[in-house]
C-alpha cells in the first residue's frame, strides 16, 4: 500500500517528487506500475490537482515516468542508469552549442574516464574481449581510406573497450561522450594524417591493455590524447595533458 504524507505548502512541488522517488527506491513502485490517478494523489498529498500534474510532468522529464495511452495514466519507467546518461548526453550537446569552451572541459573529463576504462579493461577483459578489440583494430586498418567507415569502427572500438571493463557505469558514462566525440571528429577525418595517427594510437593502446602495465597504459592513453591535441585542438591549451597519474591496476579478490 502506498502511503504518502501531506506536504508543506512552502515546498509542495519538491516534496511530492521526493516522496514518489522514495517509493520507487523502496520498491513500493516498480517498473511498469501505474501511478495513482491525479485525483487520488491530490487527496493523498492534500494538494490541488495542478500541483500533482506539474510534479508528474517533472518526473516524466526526469525519465522516471512514461505517459500512458488512452485512459491509462503514467507508469513507472525502466529507471536504468542509461536513461540518466542519455539525458546527460543531451545536456552536454547543449553545452557545446552555447559555450565552445565546454568542448575542452568535456574532453578533459573524457581523457580521465578513458584512462580509467583502459585500466579496468586491462584487469577484466577476457581473451574473447581482446580478440574482439583486435578485430576492430583490423577493421580500422582496412578502412583508413574511408573516413566515415573508419570513424564508425573507431567509436565501436572505444565502446567495446568500455564494455570489456564489466562495469556498466563505465559503459554508460562512455556512451555519454559518444555524440561529442563524433561531432568533434567527423569534420576533420578527411584531413591529412588524422586517421593513420589515431589508428596507430589505438594500436599502442590495445597492446598496452594486453600488457596490463600501468605505465604503458598511461603512456598509450596520453599518446592518443596528444594526437587529438595536434589535430582536434591545434590552438587549444590543454594543460591537463601534462601526464595523468599512474596508479596500480586493482586486482579482483
Amino acid at each position: 500500500m502506498l502511503e504518502f504524507k501531506p506536504v508543506k505548502k512552502k515546498r509542495l512541488f519538491e516534496d511530492i517528487i521526493e516522496q514518489i522517488k522514495q517509493a520507487i527506491v523502496e520498491g513500493k513502485l516498480k517498473t511498469g506500475d501505474s501511478v495513482p490517478s491525479e485525483r487520488k494523489l491530490a487527496k493523498m498529498f492534500n494538494v490541488g490537482r495542478p500541483t500533482i500534474r506539474e510534479s508528474l510532468r517533472t518526473l516524466e522529464l526526469m525519465g522516471l515516468l512514461k505517459s500512458g495511452f488512452g485512459s491509462k495514466g503514467p507508469r513507472i519507467s525502466d529507471y536504468s542508469i542509461n536513461i540518466y546518461m542519455d539525458m546527460m548526453r543531451e545536456q552536454m550537446s547543449w553545452w557545446v552549442k552555447v559555450d565552445k569552451k565546454t568542448i575542452q572541459d568535456l574532453w578533459e573529463v573524457r581523457y580521465f574516464v578513458e584512462l580509467g576504462i583502459a585500466y579496468s579493461a586491462a584487469n577484466n577483459a577476457s581473451d574473447e574481449d581482446l580478440n574482439k578489440l583486435e578485430e576492430l583494430v583490423g577493421k580500422m586498418k582496412t578502412s583508413l581510406n574511408d573516413a566515415e567507415e573508419y570513424l564508425r569502427y573507431a567509436l565501436e572500438f572505444h565502446e567495446t573497450l568500455a564494455i570489456c571493463t564489466g562495469n556498466r557505469i563505465f559503459h554508460s558514462v562512455w556512451r555519454g561522450f559518444h555524440d561529442l566525440v563524433y561531432q568533434v571528429y567527423a569534420p576533420i577525418m578527411k584531413s591529412k594524417g588524422v586517421p593513420i595517427n589515431i589508428f596507430r594510437a589505438n594500436q599502442v593502446l590495445i597492446e598496452a591493455i594486453k600488457s596490463k602495465d600501468p605505465q604503458a597504459i598511461n603512456e598509450a592513453v596520453k599518446r592518443h590524447a596528444d594526437v587529438e591535441k595536434i589535430f582536434v585542438f591545434p590552438k587549444g591549451k590543454l594543460k591537463w595533458l601534462a601526464s595523468a597519474p599512474v596508479v596500480p591496476i586493482p586486482t579482483k579478490k
